[in-house]
């Protein structure tokens, strides 16, 4: 009777081991990974802004700090606890400009086989940034080369474009094109996150859904109602937002109608391995944003301003500095509780930690 007993206990606890699925996932914001033969260099000094100099500067941080990166993300995927299910990257891989459709082609071809060649444990979630776009023939080369790679990494032959959605146990990432408009993305993430039997949703794409600087860039910024749909409809599904662009490390939280949304930005492009103390953190969301930024078209500062004041209301929780690195964000499904840890440059220990459920729950 004893061992009958102590079976079923046994059963028991293992049945509730199984439901419990904890996990990890690592995010990496932009990361503008490039060689200058993958250009046209005549197209590319005809271009506004001096082009050539940035794409030189990407270029010899790709050079000098991509190996050792991607070797510290590997070991990242082998060593955190729970176990990490996949690499969450937010756009602007590449620096893109190519410049021609053969370099296009040729500058898609080896983004993808500098990715493949990490050889990482955990399926590559990739998103589509805006620096993919640029130029003739960048959007077609991103369809074929990536595409395909898409399919690859989440075993799913039937992802057709940038858009798509990505499920790991207890876990539902959902990619969002924000330059293809063959796609309604409001109606797809919708579907997508009310379809969706996981307990945790994220929704990654490139642009923020809630400006963090000065600059006020941020998906549908000219489309007040879309832009209010988008928040909807993440706030109903408790998704929590991933995003790149600025280049920056933000963690927010905004109060909507239907509950807040919680949003996470990356930035990856490491300058130097070193550089794990920030320059500046900014801890208080106001108008004053866009002060720091009004030699940018100063024409629209006072206009920035204004917006930054209505979104102030709203802002409960908010931090905003220029360390790049990566996100580690652990699921600990007996808590049901979702933690950040974000890691500068090369750095051993978390520089910041978050606790993302309490900001959700807020």
């Amino acid at each position: 009777m004893r061992k009958i007993v102590l079976i079923s206990i046994l059963l028991a606890i293992a049945y509730i081991n199984l439901l419990a699925q904890s996990s990890s996932i690592i995010v990496v914001g932009d990361l503008h990974y490039n060689q200058m033969k993958d250009h046209n260099l005549e197209w590319l000094a005809n271009q506004p802004g001096d082009l050539v100099k940035e794409s030189e500067d990407y270029s010899s941080y790709t050079n000098k700090f991509w190996v050792p990166f991607m070797n510290v993300l590997k070991e990242k995927t082998v060593s955190v606890k729970p176990e990490v299910k996949a690499i969450i990257q937010l756009g602007d891989l590449s620096e893109g400009l190519a410049g021609s459709v053969e370099k296009a082609r040729q500058m898609n071809a080896n983004t993808v086989k500098a990715i493949e060649a990490t050889q990482m444990p955990v399926p590559w979630i990739v998103v589509k940034g805006n620096h993919e776009t640029y130029g003739p023939g960048a959007n077609e080369a991103y369809s074929e080369f990536f595409v395909p790679f898409f399919r690859e990494q989440t075993n799913n032959d039937k992802i057709t474009n940038a858009d798509y959605s990505y499920t790991t146990g207890n876990i539902q990432i959902t990619c969002l094109d924000s330059w293809d408009y063959s796609t309604d993305i409001l109606d797809f993430l919708e579907k997508e996150l009310s379809e969706s039997k996981a307990k945790y949703k994220f929704v990654a794409l490139h642009e923020p859904v809630v400006p963090v600087s000065g600059y006020c860039w941020y998906a549908f910024n000219q489309d007040e109602e879309r832009h209010n749909k988008l928040m909807e409809i993440i706030a109903k599904n408790r998704a929590i937002v991933l995003c790149g662009h600025l280049h920056y490390y933000s963690v927010l939280s905004r109060k909507t109608d239907f509950g807040p949304v919680v949003q996470v930005m990356v930035v990856s492009v490491v300058r130097d391995s070193s550089y794990q103390v920030p320059s500046y953190v900014i801890d208080e969301f106001s108008p004053a944003l866009a002060d720091s930024s009004a030699d940018w078209s100063p024409e629209t500062v006072e206009a920035r301003r204004e917006l930054l004041s209505k979104e102030d209301e709203f802002v409960t929780y908010y931090k905003q500095t220029d360390l790049p690195g990566y996100a580690v964000i652990k699921i600990n499904d007996d808590k049901e509780s979702i933690l950040l840890e974000y890691y500068a440059a090369f750095g051993k220990k978390p520089y910041d930690t978050v606790n993302l459920t309490g900001l959700l729950n807020r």
